[in-house]
């Protein structure tokens, strides 16, 4: 986990512990969208050392972190809601995974390669939420990606949501956590109907399943099968710039 990374959720810590301590309502929430989009436009990497099981020891940070953020924001009206600015929330109603984020092989090319999310299958047409509150960054064709839909929520916190089939919100829109943003489908660089779901702090993807908690996380592990769905590749994603 890189430092930027560690930094920025140092600064979600913080602001947990102080919004808990003075007993209000503080926003996370980003004033508008990125004016800098993030210039790593591609959920794979070649860089194989960015592995799933290099994340593990990161996962159990994150989940503890991000379970007290889940705890707060599921407490009394009286408690502070900050928390609606982590994505913990469920992408889709059914989850299930046929790729996992880490190393997998490409269905295109066949070569091993780094995932920077996870694939998340359905019918095309299938409602995908915002995870968060946050503004939109992009809303739009995306080459690899096919109608892609970024989100910022605040510190440096950004979510992805890959393959849509139509795109239901605008850039600079402001969207809250379980609002329908799109729907599924097969767009782009993609095999079968299927949302590609990424997480990225400071810019950094990393794995979104400590996000998804308790039995929403056992259920999308069981069912996970070993079908890749694929996704845009670094050659389309720089000519998409």
């Amino acid at each position: 986990m890189g430092a930027a990374v560690r930094h920025a959720i140092t600064r979600w810590a913080k602001a947990a512990l102080a919004v808990a301590a003075l007993g209000i309502c503080t926003a996370a929430m980003p004033a508008h969208a990125d004016t800098l989009i993030d210039a790593d436009d591609d959920p794979y990497s070649d860089n194989l050392s960015l592995s799933h099981s290099s994340n593990q020891a990161a996962d159990t940070t994150f989940a503890s972190l991000f379970s007290n953020w889940r705890q707060m924001d599921e407490a009394t009206p009286l408690t502070p809601r900050s928390a609606v600015y982590v994505p913990v929330g469920r992408p889709v109603d059914d989850l299930a995974l046929t790729s996992n984020f880490g190393v997998r092989s490409d269905p295109f090319s066949g070569h091993a390669r780094m995932h920077k999310g996870i694939d998340i299958p359905g019918p095309v047409g299938t409602p995908v939420y915002a995870t968060a509150d946050g503004i939109v960054n992009r809303s739009e064709r995306m080459s690899g990606y096919g109608n892609l839909v970024e989100i910022t929520h605040g510190n440096d916190t950004q979510t992805r949501y890959g393959h849509l089939s139509k795109l239901l919100v605008q850039p600079n829109e402001r969207v809250r956590r379980g609002q329908l943003i799109g729907l599924m489908g097969s767009t782009g660089r993609s095999t079968g109907s299927h949302l590609h779901y990424e997480i990225r702090i400071a810019g950094e993807a990393i794995n979104p399943l400590p996000f998804v908690t308790g039995s929403e996380r056992a259920m999308a592990l069981n069912s996970r099968s070993r079908v890749a769905l694929g996704g845009p590749t670094a050659v389309q994603e720089k000519a998409a710039k």
